[in-house]
């Protein structure tokens, strides 16, 4: 499997610009700017990027686990942080909140914990990730 990405930046680091096109999913002119710019929220920042990268790869990964178990869980909320120091990012920070209906903590930690060791992006990151998973 293969994604392409294209980002084009045009300007000085502070007040400049850039453009992402997402081949493979077909979104195009995705605004970024640099974290510590502000932004009137039309505007996302490659750090942003790679937050919600984990986010969204960790809840797709526990969802495929669960459904090659035939369980189905009505929501899976992950949410991201990033520890960035000396423009290196030392630790993501997943908290999960799951609604599942029939699954024991015991059964949703081994899951959640499998979930964490399989995520691609949480792979490539090669730095600590924490995990607090919670059932709802």
């Amino acid at each position: 499997m293969g994604i392409n990405i294209k980002a084009v930046w045009q300007g000085n680091l502070k007040q400049g610009n850039g453009k992402l096109n997402i081949e493979n999913s077909g979104l195009n002119d995705v605004n970024f700017k640099p974290f510590f710019a502000k932004s009137d929220g039309t505007f996302t920042n490659p750090e942003e990027l790679l937050a919600s990268a984990h986010a969204t790869c960790y809840a797709m990964t526990l969802g495929y686990i669960l459904s090659e178990s035939g369980i189905t869980a009505d929501s899976l909320e992950s949410n991201v942080s990033l520890v960035i120091e000396n423009n290196v990012v030392q630790s993501s920070n997943i908290n999960l909140q799951a609604k599942i209906p029939g699954i024991d903590d015991e059964q949703f930690q081994q899951f959640a914990i499998k979930a964490k060791e399989m995520c691609t992006i949480g792979n490539a990151l090669s730095v600590e990730i924490t995990l607090k998973a919670s059932l709802v």
